[in-house]
C-alpha cells in the first residue's frame, strides 16, 4: 500500500460523519466561551486570569485549527488538532479549578457555588470528550481523506499506515513518541487517582510489615478515590475494618486557601511534568511533609480505646468493661530486637533491646501488684525520716567538701537547690515539677535549711496519701507509678539525709549498699517513664479515647504504627511535648514530658488500602 504526501479526496462512505465533527467543535467552543461567562466573577485575582486565558486560548486554537482543516482544506492537522483536545481537556479542568479553590478558600464562595463551578468544568469535560473520541474515530480520519475505506475497516491496515507515517522524519517521529509518552503519563495520572498508586515507605513506623523504602501497592478503587482537584470523593465500595493497612492523607497539616491552593497547583504541576516534579513537598519550616502516611486501622466506629502496658483494649457502648483487643497482639511490635537478623539489619533504630525489655516487664509486675495504701503510707514516713534527720550543719559541711573535692557535682546540686527555691507562677510543687529526674541529693541537702522547702515535702507527701478513687484502669496505673516514683525519692533523701547527718561525704556515700540499691530503682523508674529521652510511657498506654461517654463516630477509625515506640501516629496529635502529671488527681503529682493527645481518624482522609508489597522484590508478597 502506497502513501501520498497530499490527502486523498474524502470517501462517501465517511464524509458525513466527518462532517458533523466541525458542529460537534463549534458546540464545546461555544460551551467553553458560555461557562466562562456564567462563572460571574465574584473577585478579580491572578488565578481567574489563568483560567480566563486557558479557556481562551483553548477557543482560540480550537477556531484556528477548524479554519485550517475545514476552510482551508488543510486536513492533515486533524490528528494534531486531535492531540490539542486531549491536553486541553485536562489543561482546562485543572485551570477551571484554580479560582473555584482560591474563592471558596477565603469565603467569597459558598459551597453551592463551589458546586456550581464544577458543574460547568464538568460539561466542558464531558463535551470536549464526546469531541475527542469522535475525533478520534476510523471514520473521521477516512472522512477527511487521511486513510481509506478499508483502513478505516481493518485495525492492522491502520496500523501499518501509522508505522508508516512515523518513518517520514525524525522530528515527526520523535512528536508522536513525546506525545505517546504525555498520554501515558496522563493516563497514569488517573490510574494513580482512581485504581491504584505505589508509595515508599519514608519511616520505620511500619517495621516489620514495611521496612524504609519499601513500596506497598495500595488499591484505591474500594477506597472512594478522590475527584481530582476538588474536595469531593466517590463512594466507598469497603468500609476499612480492624487490621487493614492503609494509605491516608495527613490530618495534621491546616486546610486553609493557601495549604489548598499549593496541594491543587502541585497536582497540576504533577501532571504538567508527567510526576516528575512535586512542589508540595515541603512545610514553611523547610521539614520534608510527611504526606501521605502509611498506618494501621486498629479502632473502629462505635468503640471507645485505651492502651497500657503495650496491650491495646476496647470497648463498646453497652459492654460493662475494656476488653483486650486480641487481634491487635498479631501486628503490633515492640520487641524488634527479636525480628531475624536478616530483617533486624535493615532496622535502623531498635527502641529498646532485651535487658531493657526485662526491665520494663519488672516493672510492669510491680505497678499492677502495688498497694497503694501500702506506698502512701511509705512516702509519708521517709518523709517524716527525711525532716527529722536533715541537718544544716551537717548539710553545710558535706557541701564545702563537695565544693573542694568535686567542683562539677557541687555545681549540679547548687543549681537543683536554687531551682528548688524558685517561685512557681503555676504553683506546681517543686519536688513534683522534677518528676522523675529531681536530685535527691539536693532534695536531702535543701531539706535541712529551708523552711518553705520543708513544707514542700510535706506537701509531696501528704498530697499521695490524699488521692481520690481511680476511675479506670489507665488512671489507677498511673496512680501506682506516681507513688512508686515518690517513694523511691524520698526514700533516697531520707537515706542521704541519715548518712549526712552521720557526718559522710560524697564518695563514701556512693558505696552505701543500701542507696546504691535505690539509685538503682530510681533510674529504672525514670527509664521506664522517659526512655533513653522522653515518651515511652505513652508509647505503650494511653487513656480511654474518646474521653468521657463518647464513641468513635460512624466515620471515625483509630490507627497506629505496627512498630509501636516509633510511631507518630493517631495517639499524637502533634510531635509537641507539654508537661502532664502521672496523677492528675494528685496536687503533687510527679510530672512528666508527653505528648499523648488522641484523636479520632475521618474516614475521608483515607486514600487507599496496603494490599501486597512490591517492591523489594525480595520482599514481594502479601502484607500481614
Amino acid at each position: 500500500m502506497s502513501t501520498t504526501k497530499k490527502n486523498s479526496a474524502p470517501t462517501s462512505a465517511h464524509a458525513g460523519f466527518a462532517r458533523v465533527l466541525p458542529f460537534l467543535a463549534f458546540a464545546w467552543i461555544g460551551l467553553l466561551i458560555a461557562t466562562a461567562i456564567a462563572t460571574l466573577c465574584p473577585r478579580f485575582s491572578a488565578f481567574y486570569a489563568v483560567y480566563l486565558a486557558v479557556t481562551l486560548g483553548l477557543a482560540g486554537g480550537a477556531l484556528a485549527f477548524l479554519d485550517a482543516i475545514y476552510r482551508r482544506g488543510r486536513a492533515s492537522l486533524h490528528p494534531a488538532f486531535k492531540k490539542f483536545l486531549g491536553y486541553g481537556l485536562v489543561l482546562h479542568y485543572a485551570a477551571a479549578a484554580l479560582p473555584r479553590v482560591d474563592w471558596a478558600g477565603d469565603g467569597t464562595i459558598g459551597q453551592g457555588r463551589v458546586t456550581y463551578l464544577f458543574v460547568l468544568a464538568i460539561i466542558c469535560l464531558v463535551a470536549g470528550l464526546a469531541l475527542f473520541v469522535a475525533s478520534g474515530r476510523p471514520a473521521a480520519y477516512a472522512g477527511l481523506g487521511l486513510i481509506t475505506d478499508e483502513e478505516a475497516r481493518d485495525k492492522a491496515l491502520r496500523k501499518k499506515r501509522f508505522a508508516e507515517d512515523r518513518k517520514k522524519g525524525l522530528l515527526h517521529g520523535t512528536l508522536e513518541w513525546v506525545d505517546a509518552l504525555g498520554f501515558a503519563a496522563i493516563l497514569v495520572i488517573v490510574i494513580n487517582t482512581f485504581v491504584f498508586q505505589l508509595y515508599e515507605i519514608p519511616s520505620e513506623s511500619m517495621v516489620p510489615a514495611f521496612l524504609m523504602k519499601d513500596r506497598p501497592f495500595t488499591g484505591k478503587l474500594q477506597a472512594g478515590p478522590r475527584v481530582p482537584l476538588t474536595d469531593w470523593r466517590l463512594p466507598f465500595l469497603r468500609q476499612p475494618k480492624r487490621g487493614d493497612i492503609i494509605t491516608l492523607a495527613n490530618p495534621r497539616y491546616p486546610e486553609n486557601q493557601s495549604v489548598n491552593l499549593k496541594k491543587y497547583l502541585s497536582q497540576l504541576v504533577s501532571m504538567v511534568t508527567f510526576t516528575a516534579v512535586n512542589i508540595d513537598k515541603y512545610l514553611p519550616d523547610g521539614s520534608i511533609k510527611a504526606d501521605p502516611l502509611v498506618k494501621r486501622i486498629v479502632g473502629e466506629p462505635g468503640e471507645r480505646l485505651m492502651m497500657i502496658d503495650d496491650v491495646l483494649y476496647a470497648k463498646r457502648a453497652g459492654e460493662q468493661a475494656f476488653a483486650p483487643v486480641e487481634a491487635d497482639k498479631a501486628w503490633a511490635n515492640v520487641d524488634l530486637w527479636k525480628l531475624d537478623p536478616v530483617k533486624r539489619s535493615h532496622v535502623e533504630l531498635l527502641p529498646i533491646d532485651e535487658k531493657q525489655r526485662s526491665t520494663l516487664s519488672a516493672w510492669d509486675a510491680r505497678r499492677k501488684s502495688a498497694d497503694t495504701a501500702f506506698l502512701a503510707a511509705s512516702i509519708s514516713a521517709s518523709a517524716r525520716a527525711l525532716l527529722a534527720k536533715a541537718s544544716a550543719p551537717k548539710a553545710e559541711a558535706f557541701m564545702k567538701d563537695l565544693e573542694k573535692k568535686r567542683p562539677n557535682v557541687y555545681q549540679v546540686i547548687a543549681a537543683d537547690r536554687a531551682g528548688f527555691e524558685k517561685d512557681d507562677a503555676s504553683g506546681v510543687n517543686p519536688i513534683a515539677a522534677a518528676g522523675t529526674r529531681a536530685d535527691d541529693f539536693a532534695i536531702a541537702l535543701e531539706a535541712a535549711s529551708s523552711p518553705k522547702f520543708r513544707a514542700a515535702i510535706a506537701a509531696y507527701a501528704a498530697a499521695s496519701a490524699a488521692s481520690v478513687p481511680a476511675a479506670d484502669a489507665y488512671s489507677r496505673g498511673g496512680r501506682a507509678l506516681n507513688l512508686l516514683i515518690k517513694d523511691n525519692l524520698l526514700m533516697r533523701a531520707a537515706r542521704e539525709a541519715q548518712l549526712i547527718a552521720d557526718g559522710l561525704v560524697f564518695d563514701a556515700l556512693r558505696n552505701d549498699p543500701e542507696l546504691s540499691s535505690l539509685n538503682k530503682e530510681g533510674g529504672e523508674l525514670d527509664y521506664y517513664v522517659n526512655g533513653q529521652y522522653a515518651g515511652l510511657y505513652d508509647e505503650r498506654n494511653f487513656p480511654p479515647f474518646p474521653t468521657g461517654d463518647e464513641y468513635l463516630g460512624p466515620h471515625q477509625y483509630f490507627a497506629m504504627g505496627d512498630n509501636r515506640y516509633n510511631s507518630l501516629d493517631f495517639r499524637y496529635r502533634t510531635g509537641n511535648f507539654a508537661v502532664k502529671p502521672l496523677d492528675p488527681a494528685d496536687p503533687a503529682s510527679v510530672m512528666y514530658y508527653s505528648n499523648i493527645d488522641p484523636f479520632a481518624l475521618d474516614q475521608r482522609f483515607i486514600e487507599g488500602y496496603a494490599l501486597f508489597r512490591i517492591w523489594p522484590l525480595s520482599r514481594l508478597g502479601a502484607i500481614r
